[in-house]
C-alpha cells in the first residue's frame, strides 16, 4: 500500500503551483496513482478538481475487492463526494488522466452525475491528445445529450441540504450528539450523513458510518444522479472518506458499520450495503441498519 496522500489542496498550496495546465497537473496526478485502488482492472484513474474555493481536490477509482466492476467508484465520484466531505459546492475545472499526459473527458456515467452540480455545465474540463500536447478546455454540456441537462430550480448537488427526518426509534436520541459531524459515534454519523445526503428524486435520504479497528470513524450519504443508475451509494460515500481519511488502510480493517434510511421507502440500501461489506469488512464486521422516518 502507497503512503497516504492528501486529497485536499488548501488555497495557498493551490496558488503555489500556479494555472490549471498538463505541466502543472502532471506531477500531482503521477502522485496520485498508487492511490488508486484498481486491483481488478488494473487501469487507474485519477481525477482532479479545482473548487470555487480556490481549493485543490483529488478523486481515485476504487474497486471492491470480489466484487463486479459496477459497484465501483469512478475516479469523478470519488472526486464529488471528497468536494462533499469539505462542504465545496461549485467546481471551477476538472481534469481526468490514467498517466499524467494524457486527459481526457468524464465517461459518460460520470457526466450526467457531475450535471448535478450547480451551474456545472460552464465547468471548464482540461483535455490532451494523446500525446499530452496542445491542452484544450471544453465545457461539460459538449458531452451530454440535451436530455441530461438538468432545470435550473430544482436542488442541486453539494448545495447546503438538510432532509428532515427522525429515527423512529426514539430511544437512539440518548446517543444522539447535538454536533454528530465532530464525534465518533456510528449512529451520529450515519445520522448526519443520512440528514444532508442528496435524494430529491426518490425522496429516500441515507446515510452509512464506518468504524476501522483504531476506533476512527467514516461516512457518506447517499447522491442520487439525473441518471438514476449512475447514483453513488452511501457505502461506496462512506468509503472514499475511508481511502482519503484512513492513512492508506485496506478495508478489511472496517469492524463496524451503521446505515439510516427510511423504513418502507420507496428504495432501500439495505441488501447492497450489506453485500458490500460483507465482501470487504473484516468477516467479524457488525452491521446495523436504523430506520427513520
Amino acid at each position: 500500500m502507497a503512503q497516504p496522500m492528501r486529497f485536499m489542496l488548501n488555497q495557498i498550496e493551490t496558488e503555489s503551483y500556479g494555472a490549471f495546465t498538463p505541466q502543472i497537473l502532471s506531477p500531482l496526478i503521477n502522485h496520485a496513482i498508487p492511490h488508486t485502488r484498481a486491483q481488478i482492472s488494473g487501469s487507474p484513474v485519477v481525477a482532479v478538481g479545482g473548487g470555487s474555493s480556490g481549493r485543490t481536490f483529488f478523486g481515485v477509482n476504487v474497486e471492491l475487492p470480489g466484487l463486479p466492476l459496477d459497484h465501483s467508484i469512478h475516479a469523478e465520484q470519488f472526486l464529488i463526494a471528497n468536494l462533499a466531505l469539505h462542504f465545496e459546492q461549485k467546481l471551477e475545472c476538472i481534469a481526468i488522466s490514467t498517466n499524467g499526459y494524457y486527459f481526457q473527458e468524464p465517461c459518460g456515467h460520470c457526466c450526467q452525475l457531475l450535471q448535478k452540480i450547480r451551474d456545472m455545465s460552464d465547468t471548464k474540463i482540461l483535455l490532451t491528445n494523446p500525446t499530452g500536447q496542445k491542452g484544450t478546455y471544453m465545457n461539460l454540456s459538449t458531452f451530454l445529450p440535451q436530455g441530461f441537462i438538468s432545470l435550473a430550480n430544482v436542488p442541486r448537488l453539494l448545495e447546503r441540504n438538510f432532509n428532515y427526518i427522525e429515527l423512529i426509534n426514539h430511544s437512539l436520541y440518548m446517543d444522539i450528539c447535538s454536533y454528530s459531524e465532530h464525534c465518533n459515534h456510528l449512529n451520529c454519523r450515519a445520522l448526519k450523513a443520512a440528514t444532508i445526503s442528496y435524494a430529491p428524486d426518490s425522496k429516500c435520504p441515507s446515510g452509512v458510518a464506518l468504524i476501522d479497528h483504531r476506533g476512527k470513524v467514516y461516512s457518506g450519504g447517499y447522491m442520487e444522479s439525473v441518471a438514476h443508475n449512475t447514483s453513488l451509494g452511501p457505502v461506496q460515500a462512506a468509503l472514499v472518506d475511508f481511502v482519503a481519511n484512513g492513512d492508506g488502510q485496506e478495508f478489511k480493517n472496517i469492524v463496524e458499520a451503521v446505515l439510516v434510511e427510511k423504513k418502507c421507502g420507496v428504495l432501500s440500501q439495505e441488501a447492497t450495503a450489506r453485500m458490500i461489506l460483507e465482501k470487504i469488512a473484516d468477516p467479524d464486521c457488525i452491521f446495523r441498519v436504523l430506520h427513520c422516518k
